[in-house]
């Protein structure tokens, strides 16, 4: 990575990303919940929702073109997210600059809107199942950790815009701030055509030379009782902070990694997240089992993952820079993983469970609330059944098909498959498992689609289940070639139908040899022929589909704000269960209504989105997934085939979108899962 300067100060670290359709920023402003004035507990998580709406960078005019958009405040600053299509980096960088200047421009009505906004948010934190903050106001009498950094409702009430200009001018310093640019890098022209773009635009007049001082708010009584969502006992305790004792601060992370991930909470956003002062929170009132020997494989893991974010993930990365030597942290956490030893974890969690004094448990008078939520949730639509067995067929020097792609400057490491050669297809067996590798600068990720053979997909041993329309994908995320081949061997011989994989080590698949034979329960292969798969539409066909579906689901309008054309609605948890339908009459209204301008616009939005898919590894082996398992051809050579069908849907003429909008009227397919706010 390189570091680059603006005049005024601001820090741009530069990620490559060789092979990427995307640019992700992360802008991160030393604006924090510490900083909320006296009787202006929430002022800062305000201003962060307007300084998101009042730059240029608005998160609609983002979506619109399948960009995302997101940010939070912590107690020491603020981060701003964004994700949009490459070809659109130098607008994204400068928005982003422009915001941590403090150009940042809101009327009263936004900001009443803003308010409303976070009050929501506040209500529904009191009634989520979470432990803070009441747990860190009862771990520390310290009166920032004590504070809520989302807010108090009677604060909010009283605040003006006034106060949320003072406080944007005191903390939002470009001197102070840190903005982290992932983008391949030679694509847009090298560093210099970047340095262009951070050197372009004087920053505003504003004294900004002294230092931000935190405000000590009134004294805060600490309290060990949780609001009417908690439903568990959660401990904790104090550790150090990123910036204030780095290696301490990693030990007390790999030690966290025995637990369960459900059980142990490392602040509030996760490691590598608070500067001075981090709490460690676990859930459950006994003490921990000794350190079996599987304890230090998994805090070595821990660490090594945790090390590849703090070079790869662009949150990681504007993090670890703001707030210590981020070119440090990564070699401290690979460091401290290989030194790790069986002892210093049990001495770790012996002094974790003999300091866990402070605690939040439920309050037995409190009515339970159901009616406020941190979050939507969204329920799964039923899995549907496939008519081929596309079996996994990995011999030696077998290559994957659809595509097998490399992307980037890595190079192919060659490995002898170690296990036996794949028995020969039962009859009837069909076709081979369409399988797709794209090699990025990134951790490896994988991702399965299993057929439902027995009537239940059971997960596989080292990958976890992914939410899906169509049912049975998993994913797994090996640190190493060793775990992705173990993870591959883990699946059962029937049953496979899509297999992708995104990363450094993702030719893997290409590798390795059939899985180990399948036991319990695990189904054996079905004796009896299955039909041959329908063929594949054309690259061209499945675009003009994509671009289809987008329109009559008005993924356009809904970025910038429309309400939608066509809605079905499904009650989250009731997985059959249909709130409202859309008759083919009113599929052919909508499909006859959409304009010109509706086909262009929905057509950006679905091509902006498949570009910025390649921006993160979880989101690009998804929609490879699912690409795939549509049966979307791609055509072997060094292009990833997520780029190759976002270009495929800009090229595709409105006639063609057309055809498919008529050829759509009247599915029973077409579906829209809302959440349950709708």
């Amino acid at each position: 990575m390189t570091v680059l300067r603006a005049p005024d100060g601001v820090r741009v670290v530069l990620l490559d990303r060789p092979g990427s359709g995307a640019v992700t920023t992360v802008a991160v402003a030393p604006a924090g919940w510490q900083h909320d004035p006296w009787g202006g507990q929430g002022t800062a998580h305000l201003c962060e929702h307007l300084a998101t709406v009042g730059s240029r960078a608005a998160d609609r005019r983002v979506e619109a073109i399948g960009g995302t958009t997101s940010a939070t405040t912590h107690v020491d600053r603020q981060e701003f997210v964004t994700t949009a299509p490459a070809s659109c980096w130098r607008t994204v960088l400068a928005d982003d600059l422009d915001r941590l200047r403090g150009r940042i421009v809101f009327d009263g009505r936004e900001f009443d809107r803003q308010r409303d906004a976070v009050i929501d948010e506040v209500r529904a934190l009191a009634a989520s199942p979470s432990p803070w903050p009441a747990l860190s106001a009862a771990v520390t009498d310290h009166p920032i950790h004590a504070r809520d950094g989302f807010g108090a409702v009677a604060d909010l009430e009283r605040l003006t815009p006034d106060d949320a200009r003072a406080f944007l001018a005191r903390t939002f310093r470009p001197h102070e701030s840190t903005l982290a640019l992932a983008v391949d890098v030679e694509a847009v022209g090298g560093e210099r055509a970047v340095a262009a773009v951070i050197e372009r635009g004087d920053p505003e007049a504003r004294d900004t030379t002294g230092p931000i001082v935190p405000i000590d708010p009134l004294p805060y009584r600490p309290r060990t009782v949780a609001g009417p969502g908690v439903t568990d006992v959660w401990r904790a305790r104090t550790i150090p902070g990123i910036r204030a004792d780095p290696h301490s601060h990693l030990e007390w992370v790999a030690a966290a990694s025995v637990f369960a991930p459900r059980d142990v909470r490392v602040g509030r956003a996760g490691p590598v997240a608070v500067a001075d002062t981090e709490i460690l929170a676990v859930r459950g009132e006994g003490r921990p089992a000794a350190v079996t020997e599987t304890g230090p494989g998994r805090a070595r893991r821990a660490l090594l993952g945790l090390a590849d974010r703090l070079r790869h993930d662009p949150v990681l990365v504007a993090r670890a820079h703001a707030l210590a030597d981020g070119s440090a942290l990564s070699t401290t956490a690979r460091t401290l993983a290989r030194t790790l030893t069986p002892r210093d974890l049990r001495n770790r969690l012996t002094e974790l469970y003999d300091t866990l004094d402070a605690a939040v448990v439920p309050d037995p008078a409190a009515a339970p609330s159901g009616t406020a939520r941190p979050s939507s949730r969204q329920a799964p639509l039923p899995p549907t059944p496939r008519a081929a067995d596309r079996r996994l067929h990995a011999v030696p020097d077998w290559r994957p098909r659809p595509v097998s792609t490399t992307v980037g400057p890595v190079p192919v490491v060659p490995v002898v498959p170690v296990v036996p050669a794949v028995p020969a297809a039962p009859a009837g067996a069909v076709g081979s498992t369409p399988a797709v590798a794209v090699r990025t600068p990134a951790p490896t990720r994988l991702s399965v689609r299993l057929a439902d053979t027995s009537g239940v997909v059971v997960t596989p041993p080292g990958w976890h289940p992914v939410a899906d329309t169509g049912g049975g994908r998993f994913r797994a995320a090996p640190l190493t070639r060793d775990e992705a081949v173990a993870a591959l061997r883990s699946l059962p011989r029937a049953g496979v139908e899509t297999l992708c994989a995104v990363g450094r080590d993702a030719e893997v698949v290409t590798v390795v040899s059939s899985p180990s034979t399948p036991t319990a329960p695990f189904p054996p292969a079905p004796p009896a022929p299955f039909p041959p798969a329908p063929p594949a539409p054309s690259l061209a066909d499945a675009a003009a589909d994509w671009v289809a579906l987008g329109a009559l689901n008005a993924v356009a309008r809904l970025g910038a704000g429309l309400p939608p054309v066509v809605r079905v609605l499904r009650v989250p948890g009731r997985r059959e269960s249909v709130a409202a339908l859309v008759s083919p009459d009113e599929i052919a209204a909508a499909a006859a209504a959409v304009t010109g301008e509706d086909l262009a616009a929905t057509r950006a939005f679905c091509s902006g989105q498949a570009r910025c898919a390649t921006g993160d590894p979880d989101t690009h082996v998804d929609l490879l997934t699912t690409l795939t398992a549509l049966g979307v051809p791609a055509v072997s050579g060094p292009t990833d085939p997520v780029l190759a069908f976002a270009d495929a849907v800009d090229a595709v003429p409105d006639d063609a979108v057309r055809g498919a909008l008529a050829a759509l009227v009247g599915t029973v397919r077409l579906t829209n899962v809302m959440s349950e706010t709708g």
